[in-house]
């Protein structure tokens, strides 16, 4: 599991006065980012392998401006290919939205999933849910 603190910014709010609908997938990649510096650890962006290939997000509560926002994630599968990340979005305690997403190893040269190494495997078990 890895957690990131989001501190909503006033943009982010809409006209109804919570953070808006679009904030929230932008927040979870934000959150991923620790995953994948355990994937592939100082990686140039042009050898970058993996991409995003379906998001969802529940959302169960409104978040609003000012109380900071904490964001758990965690993997929930490993396949051979892919690995699913799970989201938890927390604010003031609350359970505020939940949201997954598949990321595929992929050859951006070729064009194709390729399947996820030994190594690769080895990282997401670190942030399996316990």
């Amino acid at each position: 599991m890895t957690e990131l603190i989001v501190n909503p910014r006033f943009a982010e709010t809409d006209a109804m006065g919570h953070i808006g609908n679009t904030i929230l997938p932008v927040w979870l990649e934000d959150a991923r980012t620790s995953v994948f510096e355990q994937l592939q650890p100082g990686v140039d962006i042009k050898e970058w392998s993996f991409i995003v290939a379906h998001i969802d997000v529940d959302y169960l509560l409104q978040i609003h401006y000012g109380s900071d926002v904490t964001i758990k994630v965690f993997v929930s599968k490993i396949g051979t290919k892919s690995f699913t990340a799970f989201h938890e979005v927390r604010q003031n305690g609350r359970l505020c939205a939940t949201g997954a997403a598949v990321i595929v190893h992929f050859d951006y040269e070729t064009g194709t999933t390729t399947e996820l190494t030994d190594d690769h495997k080895d990282a997401l078990q670190n942030f399996l849910r316990d």
